[in-house]
């Protein structure tokens, strides 16, 4: 329920500053960009201390690693469709829940994955 309500969060804000740069004419890489590099640090601190009660800065790298990974992703799939026409808003717009489900997972069982007690 906390990822939910911070995933929310986490993509007005993303995508809001997506939106902000395209409208100011950016390209929609270049806004994607930015999105991701603002959103490293925002993300960051909103989805490891409030959903997994997390406060170790030190996995910073492993969640800068995870965006890496997830922005090309959700850039070659943005490209793709605003190719086919679907429109530089609604391409981005259509990207956010799978790029949501991935990241939980991938922040879930590599960035701020737990240690079982007794290790």
């Amino acid at each position: 329920m906390k990822f939910l309500f911070v995933g929310a969060l986490n993509t007005a804000f993303g995508y809001s500053v997506y939106a902000l740069f395209v409208t100011l004419h950016a390209s929609h890489n270049v806004a994607l960009t930015i999105q991701y590099i603002l959103g490293v640090f925002w993300n960051f601190k909103t989805t490891g201390t409030i959903v997994f009660k997390n406060h170790d800065n030190s996995r910073i790298i492993r969640f800068f690693l995870s965006y890496v990974f997830t922005y090309s992703i959700n850039l070659v799939c943005l490209n793709a469709l605003v190719n086919l026409g679907a429109g530089k808003y609604l391409s981005q717009a259509i990207m956010v829940l799978p790029m949501a489900v991935l990241s939980f997972l991938i922040f879930k069982t590599f960035v701020f994955k737990t240690k079982p007690q007794g290790e």
